[in-house]
């Protein structure tokens, strides 16, 4: 009877995952299972704090790799060898070379850091976002690091100096209390790699991904993202930019959220972000019956792929001369 139960709880899952992402994606359900079945492929960042590419690309090639350049990203390349062939590698082990998938360098690529600017990562373990911030601006930039989780961040600190990155500030807080605990900081940036539902990162021929997948628990955490992205509004500096990024498809934890954000906050406005990318869809405009603003077309909403997980990507900036509401 157990059995069945679970049979019969998987079941009505994939149903309902299947159906909905139909819907997000545009496509018929056949499509929406095939795409959310879909394998993905790590790729490699080169990390210029520690190595040359040139060079580290002849090492890559020595040990077998083979590749491709991604044409948006100088120091970003497929993976079309096994992946421990460079995981165990010493370029990975001495941080040259950081397997991550290609859709995590967006959100920096959005952020724009520039050397001497204050810059948060406000949900930052295990730290390859920070990581990029840091050889983006040639560690010229004053970097904090903040996570939830102790943990996590004793690794992130691991992390960040195999890599080379230089973070003047690391913070252990509840994003939900950021404006609070960092009441007299303001950031020229802030990054929110928001905590998801991860649909991106499940595959819907797993039983574990699907019996961890619900509506509900995509609605528990679409609260906690408000409270988090309104929370460092509070600490971005008037004319500072704002970059809000997801793993999953979910319409309540992407669009909704920003458009929660532009009526919340009469000084945050939609920067495009115009990248093309193969797998980049049309923004989801309305969702269980509520229409969007028309701004929200501008954001950035990707369909699953092989290279290039399902992701979402938004860029705020804040009006200078405008009051913010806490």
């Amino acid at each position: 009877m157990k059995r069945k139960s679970t049979a019969e709880k998987l079941a009505k899952k994939r149903s309902a995952w299947i159906t909905r992402t139909a819907e997000i994606l545009s496509v018929d359900e056949v499509k929406a299972a095939e795409l959310l079945a879909t394998e993905r492929h790590q790729s490699i960042r080169l990390n210029t704090l520690k190595g040359v590419p040139g060079i580290t690309l002849k090492q890559l090639h020595a040990l077998g790799w083979e590749g491709e350049q991604y044409p948006w990203i100088a120091e970003g390349f497929t993976m079309d060898t096994p992946i421990g062939l460079i995981r165990d590698s010493g370029l990975v082990m001495n941080g040259e070379v950081f397997i991550q998938n290609a859709a995590s360098w967006l959100p920096v690529l959005a952020l724009d850091p520039k050397p001497g600017e204050l810059i948060l990562d406000a949900c930052a373990a295990p730290g390859g976002k920070t990581s990029h911030i840091a050889a983006a601006t040639n560690n010229q930039a004053h970097i904090w690091a903040n996570d939830t989780s102790k943990p996590r961040l004793a690794k992130m600190k691991a992390n960040l100096e195999r890599l080379g990155a230089k973070v003047e500030q690391f913070t252990l807080y509840d994003g939900q209390t950021l404006a609070k605990r960092l009441s007299e900081q303001r950031f020229d940036k802030i990054l929110i790699d928001a905590p998801c539902s991860g649909e991106g990162l499940r595959n819907i021929q797993s039983d574990k991904d699907v019996l961890g997948w619900s509506v509900a628990h995509i609605k528990r955490l679409q609260q906690e993202q408000k409270r988090i992205i309104s929370q460092a509004w509070q600490l971005l500096r008037p004319g500072g930019t704002l970059v809000y990024s997801t793993c999953t498809m979910a319409p309540e934890e992407n669009e909704a959220v920003i458009q929660y954000m532009l009526r919340a906050q009469e000084d945050a406005v939609i920067v495009p972000f115009p990248l093309k990318l193969p797998n980049r869809i049309p923004a989801v405009m309305e969702w269980n019956g509520r229409a969007f603003v028309p701004e929200i077309a501008a954001v950035m909403r990707l369909a699953p792929s092989k290279t290039i997980e399902s992701f979402f990507v938004c860029k705020l900036k804040k009006k200078v001369g405008v009051a913010v509401r806490a």
